[in-house]
C-alpha cells in the first residue's frame, strides 16, 4: 500500500500518454509541459525496480523514493483535477464536442478538453512546471545511487488456479496444513492431559510457539478431536486479538455455550450469563487462541469460567501464545507446551502439498527436485507458514533445476535479522511479484486481524487507487478492471500470502492474513500507510508523511477502551488517500468536516459516527470508493454529483437512512457499484443512466404511474451482479421484459425476491390472492436470465409453478449456471424438470417448499429417449423442508438401460419431509460418488439400503426407520432419535458409531453386530448407570474397543 515505486511510475506515465494523445494539445502551454513531465518520469522508468529493492536496507535510498513517490501523488491529484475541469466544461457546452474513448475504467480517464480556458491552462501549467522542477533536482539526485537498470517486471498470474486455505482463527482444520506424525503425537499427548483425572477444579494448558509455526493449527486438532467431542459438553473457540473488546469476547463465549446474550454490552451482566450458562450445561473446554498478555483471562473471563467450573469440576482452558512469560499468570499447572518446527520429511510433504495437493501419498515428477527443495526447506527453519509462502512462489516457476536453484540462490534469504518483521521467504515470494500485484498485497494489510478481507470489497478499494494494471492486451480484449482485480486476488490465495476462508464462505470470496504475513507488509509499508489497532494511541499520527490509515477501535458503546481521537486524526493527514474506520471515534461538536483530506481516495467507516460529515463529502474531489457500514447516516448529499469520481457506493445496516437518494447521483457517470443493504431509500428515475454500473444490490421495485422502476434495467448493459426486491408490486409482466435480463451477457450472479427483503429459512407469512400468486409467476417468466449467468437465488417466490425457463431445457440458454438456489416456495407444486441437461451445475438447495408433494422423474431422468446424462456435474443437492413431499419417482438405471442422473452427487441432503423410502435411481449400486448422506427429520422411512460409495452417514428423528443396509464403505454413522432401529447390517469399515437419544431406556440389539473403534453413546442418566461390566447392557457394547458416554 506504499505504493509500489515501479508500479505507480507506469501509470502515470500512460496517463500523462493518453492526455498527450487526446485533446490536451489545444491548451498551450500545458500540453508542452505535461509531455515534457511524461519524458522526464520515462527516463527514470527503467530505474525504479532496483530502487525499490533497495530501499529496504538503505534509509537514503528510503528517503529518495518517498521524495518521488510524493511528486508523482501530487502529478496524479493535479491530472485529477484537469479532467474535472474538461468534463465540467464540457457539459457546459451540451456535448457539442465528441467524448473520447474511456481507455481505462477504475483509473484515470483521458481528458476531454473541449474549450479553450487560458485562465485555467496558466493555473495548471504553472503546478505543472513546478513538478518537472521537482522531478527534475530528484533525478539529478538519481544519479549518485547508481541505481542499476533492470527489466521492466511484466504482470503476470498464476496459470494454475488458486487453491483456497483458511485461517484466523476459526475452529474449523485447514487440512492442507496437517502433515507428518508429530502433530498427531502432539495433539493425543495434549488430549490425554485434557482428558486425565486432575484434581483441579480448572486445568489450564498452553501451547507456546513462534508466529506461524502451528500453534493454531495444534490448538484446532485438539478442539476437533473425537474424543474431546464427548469428554465436553460445551467448546468455546476465542480468538483473542491484541486489542480486544471484553463485551465481545463474553458474548462470543456464551452464543458458543448456547446462551443468549443480553445486557447490551454491561459487562456485569455478561459475566453472570455466562457463569450461568456454562454452570447448566456441563463440563465445558475454552481454547483462546493467540493470546498476547494475561489481561483477556484475568481481567474477563478467569472470573465467570471459575465460578461455572465449581459446579462443572475438571473443565479445561487451552491457550497459544507466542509468549511464555505469561502463562504463569494465566495460572497454567501443565508444563508448556513448545511447538517444534517441522522435521525436513514432514516440510517437504507440506511443499508439495502447495504445489500438488494430489500426488501426496504417491511418487510424483517433482520428486526429481527434491534434493534442491530440501536445501530450500531448510532456509525456512521449519516454519509452516514460510514452507507454503515458498510453495506459492515455487507454484509460479517451472518445475525444473534452473528455477528451483533460482529460488534457491535468491539474496532475499541473505536479508538481515535484525528486522524482526521481514522474514526472508516472505521477502521472496514478495519479490517475485509484479509492482502492481506487490502493491495490492501491501494494501490488503490496512485490514486488522479482526476483519475479513471481502474479495470484491478489495478490488474495489484497488481500483480506486488506480493499484490495478490495464495492460494493453486487456483493452483490445474488452476485459473489465474488476476482472483484473479478481485474478490479483487469486494470485495472492494462489501464492499462500493471503488465505481464502472456505470454512465459512465456500465460494472463496472471503480471505484473511495471517499475523506474520501482515507484521512483514505493514513494515514493507511503513512509510506510507500506518494500521492503529484498538485501544492503541500511536505517536506516529504525529507524522504527516502517510497516505493510508486503518484505525480499529471498539463497537461498544459500555466498552471501557480509550477511542481514537479524531484531532489526532485530522490534525496531520491531509495527504490521506484511503481512510479506513472499525468502530468508534471521539469527536467534538465542532468536527463535521472531512475537506482536511484533499487527496481522498476510498473512504471505508464501519460502526462509526458518519452523519455529521454528510454536507462535507462532496468536497471530497477525488473519491472514488464509499462504504459506510452501521453507521448513523441518514441520507446522501443533495449535491452528490460534485464526486465526480465516485465509482462505489456501499451503505450496509444503516438502520437511519431513509427517504429518496439524490436526483443528483444520476450524474454519477463513473460509477460502476451501488448497493444499499438493509437500508430504507426509494430511488429516483432516470437511474438506467447510470450507464457504467457493474453492481446494482437490492434494487426494490417501485411503481409511479405508468412507470416502474424495473424498466431502468434495460439500459444498464454491463451489469454483473444484481439483487431485485419486492417483485410482487410489478403490475404487468411487460415492464418486466422491459428489464432485458436476458440481454446482459455480463451478468454472472442474479437474486431475486419477492417482498422488501431477502429471507433466507423463513416460511411465508403473508396471505396472498391467487391473483397475485399469477402475475407473479408471470413477472418471473419475463425475466430470462442471461447466457453467461453463474449463480442464481430465488427467495420467497410464491408461483404455484416454477417459471418457465427453468422448466424446459433449451428456453433459455443456461449452460454456464453453476449454483442455484431457491429459497421460501410456499405455494410451488413442483419442481423445475429444465435443469437436468445444465452441464455446469454443481449445487443445487431448495429450502422450504410445502407445497410439493411428488417429484416426478422429469426432474432427474431424461425423458426423450436420449442417453444424455442428467446433472452430470452436480456435487451437492440440498432439499429441506418439503413437509408434504411423500413420493419420489425415480427409476434405476439397471432396469431403465440408460444414463445414471446425478453421476458425481457427493453430498445429499434430505430434512423434513413424508417420503416412505428413497427412490431406486437415487440408491443405485452404480452410484460411486456420493460421499456424505444427511437425512433427517424422514418420519416415514422404515429401511436406507444400498449406498455402497457413502463413508458418512447422519440419520436424526427418523421414527420409523428400522433397518439400514448396503453401506459397504461407510466409516461414520450417526444416530440420533431413531427408537425403532433394529437392524445395521453391512457396514464392514465402520469406524465411529455416534448413538444419541435421551428417551431410550436400555441399548438396541444391533450394537451386537457392529463392531467400530469407537462408540459415542448420549443417553440419559438412568441408562448410563446399568452400563456396568456384567450387566446385559455392558454386554451390548464390551467388544467395542473404546466407548465413550455423555450424560444428556
Amino acid at each position: 500500500m506504499a505504493v509500489v515505486l515501479d508500479a505507480l511510475a507506469p501509470y502515470l506515465i500512460q496517463t500523462i500518454k493518453d492526455m498527450a494523445e487526446d485533446e490536451l494539445r489545444v491548451l498551450l502551454g500545458v500540453s508542452s509541459a505535461i509531455e515534457k513531465l511524461g519524458k522526464r518520469m520515462g527516463k527514470m522508468e527503467a530505474y525504479l525496480a532496483d530502487a525499490e529493492r533497495r530501499r529496504i536496507d538503505e534509509p537514503v535510498v528510503q528517503g529518495w523514493v518517498n521524495e518521488l513517490k510524493g511528486a508523482m501523488y501530487e502529478a496524479t491529484d493535479v491530472l485529477d483535477l484537469c479532467q474535472l475541469d474538461s468534463e465540467e466544461r464540457q457539459r457546459s457546452a451540451g456535448g457539442c464536442c465528441p467524448r473520447v474513448e474511456k481507455k481505462a475504467p477504475g483509473c484515470l480517464q483521458p481528458l476531454l478538453f473541449c474549450l479553450r480556458d487560458p485562465s485555467f491552462a496558466r493555473s495548471m501549467g504553472k503546478r505543472i512546471k513546478a513538478l518537472d522542477a521537482r522531478l527534475d533536482d530528484i533525478s539529478k539526485e538519481m544519479s549518485t545511487f547508481g541505481f542499476l537498470k533492470l527489466n521492466s517486471y511484466k504482470v503476470k498470474t498464476l496459470t494454475s488456479e488458486a487453491t483456497p486455505h483458511s485461517r484466523v482463527t476459526t475452529s474449523l482444520i485447514d487440512e492442507s496444513a496437517v502433515v507428518g506424525d508429530a502433530i498427531q503425537v502432539d495433539t493425543r499427548a495434549l488430549v490425554q492431559v485434557l482428558q486425565a483425572d486432575e484434581p483441579a477444579t480448572i486445568l489450564v494448558v498452553s501451547i507456546v510457539g513462534a508466529g506461524g509455526m502451528g500453534k493454531t493449527t495444534l490448538a484446532k486438532m485438539i478442539f476437533n478431536d473425537r474424543d474431546i467431542e464427548m469428554t465436553f459438553r460445551s467448546k468455546i473457540w476465542l480468538s483473542v486479538t491484541e486489542r480486544y473488546e471484553e463485551d465481545k469476547l463474553l458474548s462470543s463465549a456464551i452464543a458458543q455455550a448456547g446462551g443468549a446474550k443480553d445486557g447490551n454490552g454491561d459487562k456485569q451482566i455478561l459475566t453472570k450469563t455466562l457463569a450461568d450458562v456454562l454452570s447448566s450445561t456441563g463440563k465445558f473446554l475454552l481454547v483462546m487462541d493467540d493470546i498476547w498478555s494475561e489481561l483477556p483471562w484475568t481481567d474477563v473471563l478467569q472470573s465467570p469460567f471459575m465460578e461455572a467450573a465449581r459446579n462443572q469440576p475438571q473443565s479445561r482452558v487451552v491457550i497459544t501464545t507466542r509468549n511464555e512469560s505469561l502463562v504463569k499468570y494465566m495460572g497454567a499447572t501443565y508444563h508448556p507446551h513448545h511447538v517444534k518446527p517441522l522435521g525436513d520429511e514432514d516440510a517437504w510433504t507440506l511443499l508439495k502439498k502447495q504445489l500438488r495437493p494430489q500426488a501426496i501419498g504417491s511418487v510424483s515428477d517433482i520428486d526429481h527436485l527434491k534434493h534442491i527443495g530440501m536445501r530450500i526447506i531448510r532456509k525456512c527453519d521449519g516454519l509452516p507458514l514460510s514452507i507454503k509462502a515458498v510453495g506459492g512462489l515455487l507454484k509460479t516457476k517451472k518445475e525444473n533445476k534452473n528455477d528451483w536453484m533460482g529460488v534457491l540462490d535468491a539474496p532475499a534469504w541473505s536479508i538481515d535479522k535484525t528486522h524482526h518483521d521481514l522474514n526472508s521467504a516472505l521477502l521472496l515470494s514478495y519479490e517475485d511479484l509484479s509492482p502492481p500485484l506487490k502493491q495490492c498485497f501491501l494494501y490488503s494489510s490496512l485490514f486488522p486481524k479482526s476483519k475479513n478481507i471481502h474479495m470484491k470489497n478489495i478490488v474495489s478499494m484497488w481500483m480506486s487507487e488506480g493499484l490495478l494494471h490495464v495492460s494493453r492486451d486487456d483493452r483490445v480484449r474488452w476485459k473489465e478492471t474488476e476482472e483484473i482485480g479478481l485474478d490479483y486476488y487469486r494470485d495472492l490465495i494462489a501464492r499462500n500470502l493471503i488465505e481464502s476462508d472456505v470454512t465459512e464462505f465456500l465460494d472463496g470470496s472471503v480471505a484473511r492474513m495471517h499475523d506474520v504475513v501482515r507484521s512483514f507488509a505493514q513494515h514493507m509499508a511503513k512509510e506510507e500507510a500506518l494500521v492503529i489497532q484498538r485501544g492503541q494511541l500511536s505517536p506516529q499520527l504525529a507524522s504527516s508523511k502517510f497516505r493510508r490509515l486503518s484505525i480499529e477501535s471498539v463497537e461498544s458503546e459500555s466498552s471501557s477502551v480509550a477511542l481514537p481521537d479524531w484531532s489526532n486524526i485530522s490534525g496531520k493527514q491531509e495527504l490521506l488517500r484511503t481512510l479506513i474506520i472499525h468502530g468508534r471515534i471521539k469527536f467534538e461538536p465542532r468536527d463535521s468536516s472531512l475537506s482536511i483530506f484533499p487527496s481522498l481516495r476510498a473512504l471505508y467507516v464501519s460502526h462509526a459516527e458518519m452523519d455529521r460529515f454528510v454536507d462535507s463529502l462532496p468536497k471530497l474531489k477525488h473519491i472514488r470508493f464509499l462504504r459506510l457500514i452501521g453507521t448513523d447516516i441518514s441520507r446522501l448529499p443533495d449535491d452528490i454529483d460534485n464526486m465526480k469520481f465516485l465509482e462505489y457506493i456501499r451503505l450496509e445496516g444503516c438502520s437511519n437512512f431513509h427517504g429518496h437518494l439524490p436526483r443528483s447521483i444520476l450524474k454519477l457517470e463513473h460509477l460502476r457499484h451501488l448497493s444499499l443493504i438493509d437500508t430504507n431509500f426509494t430511488i429516483p428515475k432516470g437511474v438506467g443512466g447510470l450507464e457504467n454500473l457493474r453492481t446494482l444490490q437490492e434494487f426494490s421495485v417501485q411503481v409511479d404511474g405508468e412507470w416502474c422502476s424495473l424498466q431502468e434495467l434495460g439500459t444498464l448493459s454491463h451489469l454483473r451482479d444484481l439483487a431485485l426486491l419486492g417483485l410482487e408490486a410489478v403490475p404487468d409482466a411487460s415492464l418486466a421484459a422491459e428489464a432485458k435480463l436476458h440481454n446482459k451477457e455480463q451478468l454472472r450472479n442474479l437474486w431475486v425476491t419477492v417482498g422488501k427483503k431477502i429471507v433466507v429459512a423463513k416460511p411465508a407469512d403473508v396471505e396472498w390472492e391467487a391473483a397475485d400468486c399469477q402475475r407473479v409467476e408471470e413477472v418471473f417468466d419475463q425475466l430470462c436470465p442471461p447466457c453467461h449467468l453463474e449463480g442464481l437465488c430465488v427467495y420467497s417466490y410464491i408461483g404455484r409453478r416454477p417459471p418457465r425457463w427453468m422448466c424446459m431445457y433449451g428456453a433459455v440458454d443456461l449452460d454456464s449456471l453453476a449454483s442455484l438456489e431457491l429459497i421460501n416456495l410456499p405455494f410451488c407444486t413442483q419442481l423445475p424438470n429444465g435443469l437436468r441437461r445444465l452441464p455446469n451445475l454443481d449445487t443445487i438447495i431448495i429450502r422450504i417448499a410445502p407445497a410439493i408433494k411428488y417429484v416426478s422423474p422429469e426432474f432427474q431422468q431424461q425423458t426423450d429417449n436420449t442417453f444424455a446424462v442428467s446433472f452430470p456435474r452436480l456435487q451437492w443437492l440440498c432439499l429441506d423442508r418439503f413437509s408434504n413431499w411423500d413420493k419420489w419417482d425415480w427409476e434405476d438405471v439397471e432396469a431403465m438401460e440408460e444414463a445414471m442422473s446425478m453421476p458425481d452427487l457427493k453430498t445429499l441432503l434430505i430434512n423434513n419431509c413424508k417420503l416412505y423410502y428413497l427412490p431406486p435411481g437415487l440408491a443405485s449400486s452404480k452410484r460411486r460418488a456420493l460421499k456424505r448422506l444427511r437425512l433427517r427429520g424422514l418420519g416415514n422411512v422404515s429401511s436406507v439400503n444400498n449406498f455402497p460409495s457413502v463413508v458418512e452417514l447422519e440419520l436424526l428423528n427418523c421414527p420409523k426407520l428400522k433397518k439400514i443396509n448396503g453401506f459397504f464403505l461407510v466409516q461414520k454413522i450417526t444416530i440420533v432419535h431413531c427408537p425403532n432401529l433394529e437392524v445395521i447390517e453391512g457396514v464392514r469399515v465402520l469406524d465411529i458409531l455416534v448413538l444419541e437419544d435421551a428417551t431410550m431406556e436400555t441399548l438396541p440389539g444391533y450394537l451386537r453386530s457392529v463392531n467400530p473403534r469407537y462408540f459415542y453413546l448420549r443417553c440419559n442418566k438412568k441408562l448410563c448407570e446399568y452400563l456396568v461390566p456384567g450387566t446385559n447392557e455392558w454386554d451390548k457394547i464390551c467388544h467395542i474397543t473404546t466407548h465413550y458416554i455423555k450424560i444428556i
